[in-house]
């Protein structure tokens, strides 16, 4: 049975911010952009013990502990399909020149009935492509996955499960081909918790922000090659 956790600062998936600053610590990155859907923008239902900050705001926060003129921003709109993160945000990333970038997209597409892998991965390839072109650090983040809403056929749930593991190796894939950095959340330890779930059971709350926010910290700090000690709570 999944522990309940009722304040991040004592939840081992959460990091503390003396943790985040050491795996930061040699970050050379000045100018940080973030593209995606509904979960790079906003951090859902509140979680009580759990800040209300979405992921991308912490990673902002973490890195401007080390580097405090970084300029950030966060282009990310709720409802957005792949290709719409490609048509409407990539110009402006660029623009922007940033010198490290999140891409969170494809979910949305997961979730429609008429979900094609290779056109996803098509898209996602046409954003990170161009970003790793232009010099930009790349961190792909794929989404939860295992929770579904309850109201759904246990079919149903299946497929959706199935589909999200398939956009992880996709995304993986993607991330070795163009150099960029993968972190794949469908694989970690908290996507099995409901506990990271808002009231509709399908988009993470502030908790699954909290999350996700410390794994990409710690995968920065492994590709900085940091290799960061357990922080006391």
């Amino acid at each position: 049975m999944n522990a309940i956790f009722t304040d991040e600062r004592f939840d081992p998936h959460c990091i503390a911010p003396d943790m985040a600053t050491e795996l930061l610590a040699q970050a050379p990155w000045r100018r940080f952009v973030v593209l995606g859907d509904d979960f790079a923008r906003g951090p859902g239902d509140p979680h009580e013990g759990y800040g209300a900050s979405p992921w991308p705001d912490r990673v902002a926060a973490a890195l401007r502990s080390v580097r405090p003129e970084l300029a950030y921003l966060n282009l990310a709109q709720p409802q957005s399909t792949a290709t719409e993160v490609r048509a409407r945000q990539l110009a402006k990333a660029l623009t922007f020149q940033a010198d490290l970038a999140a891409v969170a997209a494809g979910g949305n597409d997961v979730l429609s009935d008429h979900f094609d892998a290779d056109a996803t991965e098509t898209e996602l390839a046409r954003i990170i492509g161009p970003l790793r072109e232009a010099g930009v650090e790349v961190v792909v983040l794929a989404p939860f996955g295992s929770r579904r809403p309850a109201r759904q056929s246990p079919e149903h749930r299946d497929v959706l499960r199935r589909r999200l593991r398939l956009l992880t190796e996709r995304t993986y894939e993607l991330a070795l081909r163009h150099g960029a950095i993968h972190v794949g959340l469908s694989a970690h330890p908290a996507d099995a918790d409901p506990d990271i779930y808002g009231s509709d059971g399908r988009r993470v709350d502030a908790r699954g922000h909290a999350i996700a926010a410390a794994a990409a910290i710690r995968r920065l700090g492994v590709h900085l090659g940091v290799n960061g000690r357990p922080s006391p709570r």
